[in-house]
């Protein structure tokens, strides 16, 4: 077991992700709605009253933390319960702003009594007066509570106890309620049983036992290493069941553990949501894999949950065919959701429906919407194949990746409740304008779509920000797309960068401005790669493409340019390749996929502080002497050249981090370019030139090669400073033993040496032309 843990670190895809229980948690709570013949005429709940204008009212969200125990058991190790409880609220205000400017709807707000909590027992006779009332009090009632938040009776209606004829008794007046606000939001920092449910789901072939094994041993060995989510694995059992042992690279990491979870509780008489209750897991909160974002954005899936994007309310939406305002004309929904003839349950509602044919470029409405099924049954979450990166899919994949989208704010609209600000949402690029067959099981794997991919490569996941394995999981259905990797993949991080002194043989910079590149870059020249001629390798395998990062920076909507370490700047083309000044390879510049907005136009300066070239270029030139009448073809050539290289940096006694470009030449002139990379130690360009120039002088460079040795020659060694690459200039000096220095002069030029480069092409899956490419039945009262 202990064998298998340690081979798990390389293939782990991105834990970081969360995944959503408001469906098993919104079953559990009863809604109350306020019953009509207890409302007053003037109730605080019984309508939506908005100003004569009709002007949109930003909707008055009051958040309420009543400093309940922390947890279920004990927990608050070092005073962390404090910090969490603080990180929580911050989210909460935060999140509660962002929907503000959103959703807009006006009303005051009380909140309604249980009587299945409050009373015991109910008059039984339908010939008395008080038929149905209350006639007996529950001695156990404690008041009303939300997902586990004791509600204040401030908050609440009264309730009163009745006799079997006569006026009522009261036994707790109406609270004052909460004033200028709109819905009621109760926040827990708790340690419950739903936190844990961290689960590793296994694959057929594992024998019980193994799965028990593993499945502790995942657990131990992800809360030792402080991981926020466990993997879930999908692995196959060969040999023994007492030592699982992995069948391949195909591990699938799903399965992430819950940041916080929310249900609604209370409507008003129109069914709308009136309070509910968010509850955040408390040893997260404090978690340093979690960023304050992160935590924002979860906190605003779970409170559209709350605020009516929920299986249980989809049936309660309202249908106001005279708009928002007149509320008169306003009646249930007929139908919300159904089945297509595949079986594939649709959110089929007009806004949505037009939101997603929008989005994906098709005139008119769409059937509807897809929502993700768990186990057979509706859920409150859009198809993650179809809307990926949308706040309100099942799992959480972190703040970077995730957009409160047009197609969720046009689901609130259609609830009847809200009027919505649409200006208020953000692009998603998964899917747009794909076609109306993008997000099938049928179609992604067909290569028609370069959002989804094929294979187990390396690449880009689709905004650019990550590096990504191409990999599958429950929700994607047996689709692939590149998911993020968990090991130090963020291009945007600068952390993640080399360390000093690594060798960066790809030019990768990483940066807040980077994106992920595909791209097959070097700075070396491979011996043998024959996949640089293209009369022998026609097209590339996609495995031969990778995602780099590399630095971007937008030049107008659509457009931008790349920059590769110690490279000028390069216009990149969308749906083209480019080559990079002293890199063999190519880089594929994407379409559609950065600089959709004119934000961050310029935001990096030209060049950027220490990305660009920091010491002077030279050039170093060789002669070298072989066996009479040997004759080199390319591929021998590019050895001959790295074998050179070799042994140059040996007799340098530096990295390789100096050296860039080498060639040679049919008539045998080495050629290399030399500046110093960032992060590249040691001494100076110019004194490590000075110093290769002199010790060649006196001993020159022997190599073996293809079966024949190869000295340089001193006469032939060709050496400039030169600024400009382009032209070297042969000097000669003789010493006398007279008194007279004479110098001879120019012999001539050498040419340029044009590197060779990768005839590449980027992965099939990018087609550009250029290419080629309410209320629960009263339970536990009697009648009396």
């Amino acid at each position: 077991m202990l064998l298998l843990l340690l081979l798990l670190p390389p293939l782990v895809l991105r834990v970081a992700a969360s995944r959503c229980l408001h469906d098993e948690t919104q079953k559990s709570v009863s809604l109350l709605r306020p019953p009509f013949s207890q409302l007053p005429p003037k109730s605080r709940s019984s309508s939506l009253t908005l100003p004569s204008s009709g002007d949109p009212q930003p909707l008055r969200i009051q958040t309420c933390y009543l400093g309940d125990h922390i947890s279920d058991g004990a927990w608050d190790p070092e005073g962390e319960g404090t910090r969490g409880v603080s990180r929580a609220l911050a989210a909460v205000r935060e999140a509660t702003q962002r929907i503000q400017a959103v959703l807009a709807v006006q009303g005051p707000l009380l909140l309604s009594r249980d009587p299945a909590r409050y009373c015991h027992a109910v008059w039984g006779d339908p010939d008395t007066p008080n038929y149905h009332r209350c006639s007996l009090l529950n001695p156990e009632y404690k008041g009303e509570s939300c997902l586990g938040a004791k509600i204040p009776d401030a908050h609440l209606r009264g309730y009163t106890l009745w006799p079997e004829q006569g006026p009522p008794q009261l036994v707790q007046p109406d609270g004052p309620g909460v004033q200028n606000t709109d819905f009621l939001l109760y926040v827990r920092v708790a340690h419950t049983s739903k936190c844990h449910q961290e689960t590793v789901s296994l694959c057929c072939g594992w024998s019980t036992v193994a799965q028990s094994q593993l499945t502790a041993a995942l657990t131990s060995w992800a809360q030792r290493r402080g991981f926020v989510m466990l993997p879930r694995l999908c692995l196959k059992l060969l040999g023994s069941s007492n030592l699982p042992a992995l069948a391949s690279q195909s591990v699938k990491i799903t399965g992430p553990s819950v940041i916080a979870y929310a249900a609604c509780c209370q409507l008003d008489s129109e069914d709308r949501p009136l309070a509910g209750t968010i509850v955040y897991c408390a040893q997260h909160l404090t978690s340093p894999s979690l960023s304050h974002s992160d935590i924002v954005m979860a906190t605003l899936h779970e409170l559209l949950h709350a605020l009516g994007f929920s299986e249980q309310l989809f049936k309660k939406w309202q249908d106001c065919p005279s708009g928002f305002s007149v509320r008169e004309n306003c009646s249930t929904r007929q139908q919300v959701t159904r089945q297509d003839e595949w079986g594939q349950l649709l959110l089929t509602t007009p806004a949505v429906s037009f939101s997603l044919a929008k989005h994906l470029g098709v005139p008119g409405a769409s059937p509807g919407v897809p929502l993700e099924e768990e186990e057979g049954l509706l859920s409150s979450h859009w198809e993650a194949r179809l809307l990926q990166g949308s706040l309100m899919t099942a799992t959480f994949d972190g703040a970077q990746r995730t957009r409160l989208d047009p197609i969720t704010l046009a689901a609130f609209e259609d609830s009847g409740w809200y009027q919505v600000n649409h200006s208020a949402a953000e692009e998603l690029l998964w899917g747009q304008g794909s076609g109306p067959e993008f997000g099938l099981v049928t179609t992604c794997g067909t290569g028609s779509s370069d959002f989804f991919c094929t294979g187990s490569g390396l690449g880009c996941h689709y905004l650019h920000l990550d590096k990504g394995s191409c990999s599958s999981d429950p929700m994607l259905e047996g689709c692939r797309m590149y998911k993020p990797l968990a090991n130090g993949s963020e291009c945007w991080k600068k952390e993640n960068g080399f360390p000093a002194g690594v060798e960066n043989p790809h030019g990768e910079i990483y940066h807040s401005q980077s994106r992920c590149f595909f791209a097959n870059l070097t700075s070396q020249l491979l011996p043998g790669d024959k996949t640089r001629h293209p009369s022998l390798t026609p097209h590339l395998k996609e495995a031969e493409l990778v995602g780099r990062c590399y630095l971007h920076q937008c030049t107008g909507r659509g457009a931008y340019k790349v920059q590769v370490e110690g490279s000028p700047w390069v216009p990149c083309l969308p749906g083209k390749v480019i080559q990079i000044p002293g890199y063999y390879g190519l880089l594929f510049c994407p379409r559609g996929r950065l600089c959709q907005t004119n934000e961050g136009i310029n935001a990096v300066t030209s060049p950027p502080v220490s990305l660009s070239t920091p010491d002077p270029l030279f050039q170093l030139s060789l002669g070298l002497a072989g066996p009479p009448g040997h004759c080199l073809g390319k591929e021998q050539q590019e050895g001959l050249a790295e074998a050179v290289l070799h042994a140059l940096v040996s007799r340098g006694g530096t990295g390789r981090c100096y050296f860039h470009s080498p060639s040679i030449t049919t008539s045998l002139v080495f050629t290399v370019h030399m500046w110093k990379s960032p992060g590249c130690q040691g001494p100076s360009v110019a004194m490590l030139y000075r110093a290769l120039t002199l010790t060649l002088q006196k001993k020159p460079l022997e190599v073996y090669h293809g079966g024949a040795n190869f000295t340089t020659q001193p006469s032939k060694l060709l050496v400039t400073s030169d600024h400009n690459p382009s032209m070297t200039h042969l000097r000669l000096s003789v010493g006398l033993c007279l008194m007279l220095l004479i110098f001879v002069g120019v012999l001539g030029t050498t040419a340029y040496q044009k590197r060779a480069t990768l005839p590449v092409r980027p992965s099939p899956s990018y087609h550009s032309p250029e290419l080629h490419g309410t209320r629960v039945p009263v339970r536990g009262i009697r009648e009396v």
